[in-house]
Formats: structure tokens, C-alpha cells, sequence
């Protein structure tokens, strides 16, 4: 304890803090977390948040009128929608314009923005407590939190609306001790900014102007604070303004959103008296096995549980002013959870900022145990064993962190320090989506094949509104609001301008009324097919039908094909038809190959004949072009982008089953688009 008392003289307070904050980010393995894309958890939030990011920097969005990646507006035609306040959104797209869509800048950003405001905490805390010791340990023990830590850097607002009202509460202390307008203005500034970027953080504000009414109509509860609050007219017109604005986003959202007819979230209650007995079971179930300990470890939860009741305890040595913020608060954060009860069933940061409800007990507390009881708040026995518990929680969110943060959600207890709670682990192991995960890298992919950044696509495995969209950089359309089951929708959704769709999960072949929606692949990336659903113009340079085949096949083609009429019968071989062909080199942009027919087997093919197109004769497969060969219409379309030389293409049947097979009607198309000059 000395030898950190002559370290703590040495570098000074502020630089304690400095130093504990960027080691604790490295003991939290941020430069690891900062490089990674979206995690898991509520990757549906992140990505809508990333979208309306994205259409900032490209100009799709103006800053009253955002745009999202999803066309869930105007009866499919459009992404515009509105939620929060987007001037987070806006900023980063706007520094995007300058470094280039980078999702590290974004979480750098982030946690930058939670240092300041945990700076800001510590001077406020200095302020309050005069203790050195006691301001950086609590303002440590917040950077504890795992919500704090995983939505600090995970492009969600929540956590810079929390920041901001932590500055708010600095300005405010500011003002009470000094009252000079110029803090209360910019007190209040933050927490209606705060507001604006997150409804709920504005729990701090509606505290604020409950206690302002009661100093407007019981002043002398105020004396031993005289300066907590500015005159009347002045400090309420200052309340109307910023109420005002808040008021005009808000209004201003829901009327966008009514004209267009499109929403990615709503600004409205989530009540506990809408839901349903089994509903409000799985979410008292979730709080009890996940959500509190999100918020803190147990030990935490329990040192300010019993803050509160000493708190409640010693009521009447507190001043009016302060025991009625602590009402207030705790009042708030019980009916914040009452009306948006759902949120308590997954949705964890729905809970960053009424954990203001939780420090302020907290500070309450060590402010009077200064004031009442200064040898136990200043007693050595006391400052082990909060270092201790600091000591603790800093594994335990480290612990979570890298439970959460995993890309791919797979993480062994083996690897782990025993820090975490029972069912942590198993959920976030469950978190883990394979097909989101593909199309975290499938963008360059698309361009390759031609597929343009404006194209419309939709996205049939994708029950989030943005997600797989903004990894594609494609405006388009989910399950979200549409039912891909019907093909009713794709025609639909093709008048809105759909050109591809992309899709993971082959069941979409077995659907037979869905079957001219899915058969015309002209690419694979990492186990995704993209097909193409119009009929776009190209120039046809080699069409052979099956009469052509038969005497003009190129140099190289071997079959065992017995051709009658419009019939070609092939015998049990493994490759019964191999064809040599050849994409020319630029001008040539790419060439698109299509082979089509209708094939009958004399047996059970099983799963395992296909039709494939390989590069340089079995080295390579270009771009993973395979298609079953079940029985009925087949149809296969490739895009092959030229390279700076002619490439060499084998196209093949290849047959596993071990049966006899004929196919109908069988055609091979070549179009070689020319790039203009």
C-alpha cells in the first residue's frame, strides 16, 4: 500500500488514471477488439448503425433524411429512416469521406469519446469526494462494466449517450459550486445531446428538472446548496430550449417515418402490461441468468445494493437535494424497466444508461461517509479491500470481453479464468452465425462479377434489417418485413428494382415455385451463390444449342453422348462431358456462361452429381460453380471477370451415382460483354 502511495505522489492523480485506463484497455485486449468487425451480440443493431454510417459517407443520406441499406420504406422503394438523433452517424460517415469507410475508426472513437468522459467523471468526483483515491477507483470500477466495455466500441449510441451525461453531471457540479451560467447552459446541453442520441440516457435530465421544479416551489430545501441551480427565468428557459429540441427531433422522426412508412426502430414504449405470462418469464429468467451480470459482477451489484440500503438507513443525514436525487433515480430506472420490459429479454444495452441509477447511490454513500464517518472513509482496511474488488472485477471483464468478442463466438472454459457466471458462456457460444459470417468479406467479390454498388439484391437468409445487406454494400431486402416464401414477393421485389439474389442455404433449390428465383448462379464466395433474377443485355457472341454441340464442340471435348433429336443419352461414367473453353482478355470485361437443360436418371442420383465449371483444367474451381443434378431442369450461370490474359475454362459433368442418365433440350451459352471505349 505505501509503495503505491509514493507511486500515486509521484505521477499524480490524473496520470494514476491515465495509466490504469490504458492498461486496463490492454488487459481487455482492445487492440485485438478495435480490428474486428461486427461481434455477434446484437449484430442486428450494430449493422443498422453502420448503415446509416455508410449512407452518410456516400451520400445517400442527407443529415434530416437518413438512409438505410434495407428497403423496408415507401412500399419497398427506399431505405429512408429514421430513430435516434444521427449526428454520431453523420460524423463518422463525414470522416469517412476523408480515411475511407473504416469500422476500427469508428470503435477508436469510441473508446476515445468514453476516456474523456471518464475523465470528466474523475474531476467531478474530486470534486464531490475530495479524495484522489476514491475518484479514480469508482471511475476505474465503471470501466468494469461489460456493457460499457463491449457497446463502447460496438457503433451502438447508448454508450456515448451515457458519456454524455456523465459530462452533463461535471457541468452541473460545476454550476452548484460555482454558479456561473455558462456551465448550466452547457450542463444542460449534454444531457438533452444525450437525449437526442438515446431516449432512455435521458433519465439524468428528467432527475435534473424534477428537482429544479421542487428548488422553483421549495427553495429553502435547497440553502445548504445555494447555487445548485441558476434563477428561475434563466435556467428554465434554458430547460425549454433544449426540451424543445429534443422534442423537434423526435417529432420531426416520426413524421419522416409516417410519410415514408418505414422504421428500423420505433421511439415507443415496450411495456411489462403488453406481454404475455411467458414472455415476462423468459425475461425475468434472462435478467437472472445474464442481464445483471452484464451490467456488473455480483460483487458490485452487492456493495451498491448495500449502499443503498445504508443509504435509506441514514436518510435524514443527507441533504434534501441529495436524497431526492437518489429517489428520483432509482424511481426512474424501476419505471424505465416496467415500460420497456421486453428489452429485459436480450437486449442488455438497453440498460447502459439507467445504470446512472447505480453510481449515484454509490457516490452518495462515500460523500457521506466524508462527512459523517471520515475515519472509515479514509480507513486502510476500507482501500485494500476496494482494490481488491477492483482487482476482481478487472478479470471478470476481461473474462466477458473475450467470451463476447470472439468473431466466430467459440470459446472453452479451458481458456478462461473462472470469473464468469454460469450461463455466459453457453450463450455466447450460441451466438455464432455461420452465414452472417460469410458475407463479412463477399463486397469485392460482387464488384468482380459485375455486380454495381446501386444493384438491388435480397438476402433470403437474413432475419436481421440490415445486416447481410451492409456487408454486401448493396441496398436490398431481407426477411425483414417480407415473406421470401412466397414468390409472389420476388416478382414484387424485382419491380422494386432487385437484380440478385444471395443466399447460404441450398433448401432454397428444393422449393420448386421458388426454383426460377435461385437458378441462375453467377458466382460463389465463402458458401454464399449469387444469382442473377433479370435478364440484362449482353452481347452474345457463341450460342450453341444441342444441334451445334454436337459438330462444333471446341478442341478437347469429350462425351460418351449418344444424341437423338433433341436428347442426349450418356452412359454410368464419372465424367461423361468435358468441354474445353477459353474467356478472351481484355477488352473483354467478362463473359458469362450459361449452360441449361432437363436431365432424367435411370436410378436414385443421390446427392452427388453435379455440373461444374473448373479453371485450368481441375486446379482451380472458379468461384465454387457447382450445381446438383437432381432430377428436372437444371440451369447454370457464370460470370467470369477477364484477366490481364485469356483464361482457360473446363466445364463437366460429373457423375457419382453410378447410373445412366439422358438429358433434354441441353444448350450452352457464351456472352462476352465488351467493355466500350
Amino acid at each position: 500500500m505505501d509503495r503505491l502511495m509514493q507511486l500515486y505522489r509521484s505521477v499524480g492523480p490524473r496520470w494514476v488514471f491515465v495509466i490504469g485506463f490504458l492498461t486496463f484497455s490492454a488487459i481487455y485486449e482492445y487492440g485485438r477488439v478495435l480490428h474486428l468487425r461486427p461481434l455477434p451480440m446484437h449484430l442486428w443493431r450494430q449493422a443498422d448503425c453502420l448503415s446509416l454510417t455508410w449512407n452518410y459517407y456516400t451520400g445517400e443520406a442527407t443529415f434530416l433524411e437518413p438512409v438505410i441499406h434495407a428497403q423496408i420504406a415507401d412500399g419497398g422503394e427506399s431505405g429512408l429512416s429514421a430513430g435516434e438523433f444521427p449526428l454520431l452517424y453523420w460524423a463518422m460517415g463525414q470522416v469517412w469521406k476523408v480515411i475511407g469507410p473504416n469500422e476500427f475508426a469508428y470503435r477508436l472513437f469510441g473508446l476515445l469519446f468514453h476516456f474523456i468522459a471518464s475523465y470528466m467523471l474523475l474531476l467531478t468526483l474530486r470534486r464531490l469526494l475530495r479524495s484522489d483515491f476514491w475518484a479514480i477507483g469508482i471511475t476505474l470500477l465503471l470501466f468494469t462494466s461489460p456493457v460499457l466495455l463491449y457497446y463502447g466500441v460496438s457503433f451502438l449510441t447508448d454508450v456515448p449517450a451515457f458519456d454524455l451525461a456523465l459530462m452533463g453531471w461535471y457541468f452541473f457540479v460545476r454550476h452548484a459550486e460555482e454558479g456561473k451560467r455558462r456551465w448550466w447552459i452547457l450542463s444542460t446541453a449534454c444531457f438533452a445531446l444525450a437525449t437526442l442520441l438515446k431516449v432512455t440516457a435521458g433519465m439524468s435530465f428528467v432527475a435534473i428538472i424534477g428537482l429544479y421544479l421542487l428548488f422553483t416551489v421549495r427553495p429553502a430545501w435547497f440553502r445548504s446548496i445555494p447555487k445548485v441551480f441558476p434563477s428561475r427565468v434563466f435556467g428554465w428557459a434554458v430547460i425549454a430550449i433544449s426540451l424543445a429540441g429534443i422534442a423537434a427531433w423526435y417529432i420531426h422522426a416520426e413524421q419522416f417515418n409516417t410519410y415514408h412508412a418505414g422504421r428500423y426502430t420505433f421511439n415507443n414504449l415496450w411495456p411489462i402490461w403488453e406481454m404475455t405470462p411467458d414472455e415476462i418469464d423468459r425475461a425475468v429468467t434472462f435478467a437472472k441468468r445474464i442481464l445483471l451480470f452484464q451490467i456488473f459482477d455480483t460483487s458490485v451489484l452487492l456493495l451498491i445494493g448495500f449502499t443503498i440500503i445504508l443509504l435509506i438507513v441514514h436518510v435524514r443525514e443527507l441533504p434534501i437535494p441529495v436524497a431526492l436525487l437518489n429517489g428520483l433515480l432509482l424511481l426512474g430506472a424501476i419505471a424505465y424497466t416496467l415500460c420497456w420490459f421486453h428489452a429485459v429479454d436480450g437486449h442488455d444495452y438497453y440498460f447502459i444508461n439507467p445504470m446512472i441509477s447505480l453510481l449515484v447511490p454509490l457516490v452518495s454513500w462515500l460523500w457521506l461517509l466524508r462527512k459523517r464517518y471520515p475515519d472509515i472513509f479514509h480507513a486502510r482496511w476500507l482501500r485494500i479491500g476496494f482494490l481488491l474488488l477492483l482487482c476482481y472485477n478487472v478479470a471478470y471483464a476481461r473474462t466477458n470481453l473475450i467470451m463476447r468478442s470472439n468473431p466466430n463466438s467459440l470459446v472453452e472454459d479451458k481458456n478462461l479464468l473462472p470469473t464468469y457466471h454460469r450461463y455466459e458462456l453457453e450463450l455466447w457460444n450460441n451466438l455464432a452465425n455461420p452465414v452472417q459470417n460469410r458475407f463479412q468479406t463477399i463486397a469485392p467479390y460482387l464488384r468482380s462479377i459485375g455486380v454495381q454498388p446501386g444493384d438491388k439484391v435480397i438476402s433470403p437468409d437474413d432475419i436481421t434489417i440490415n445486416a447481410s445487406l451492409y456487408f454486401m454494400q448493396q441496398p436490398g431486402f431481407t426477411l425483414y418485413g417480407y415473406d421470401l416464401e412466397d414468390p409472389e414477393t420476388y416478382d414484387r421485389l424485382i419491380r422494386f428494382g432487385a437484380k440478385y439474389v444471395v443466399f447460404a442455404n441450398e433448401r432454397w433449390w428444393g422449393k420448386d415455385d421458388l426454383r426460377p428465383y435461385f437458378s441462375k448462379p453467377i458466382g460463389r464466395h465463402n458458401g454464399l451463390w449469387i444469382t442473377d433474377i433479370t435478364d440484362r443485355p449482353s452481347r452474345k457472341d457463341t450460342v450453341l444449342d444441342y444441334h451445334q454441340l454436337q459438330g462444333l464442340l471446341p478442341v478437347g471435348h469429350r462425351s460418351n453422348a449418344i444424341v437423338k433429336e433433341d436428347t442426349w443419352y450418356f452412359a454410368p461414367e464419372s465424367f461423361p462431358l468435358v468441354v474445353d473453353l477459353a474467356i478472351p482478355a481484355p477488352p473483354i470485361r467478362f463473359a458469362e456462361i450459361e449452360v441449361r437443360g432437363s436431365i432424367h436418371w435411370e436410378g436414385d442420383p443421390g446427392g452427388g452429381p453435379s455440373l461444374d465449371l473448373w479453371e485450368d483444367g481441375y486446379v482451380v474451381q472458379a468461384g465454387e460453380s457447382i450445381i446438383p443434378l437432381s432430377q428436372g431442369e437444371f440451369d447454370l450461370v457464370v460470370r467470369i471477370p477477364s484477366g490481364t490474359d485469356a483464361k482457360k475454362y473446363q466445364l463437366r459433368f460429373q457423375n457419382s451415382s453410378g447410373h445412366a442418365f439422358r438429358v433434354e433440350r441441353f444448350e450452352l451459352q457464351i456472352r462476352n460483354d465488351v467493355l466500350l471505349p
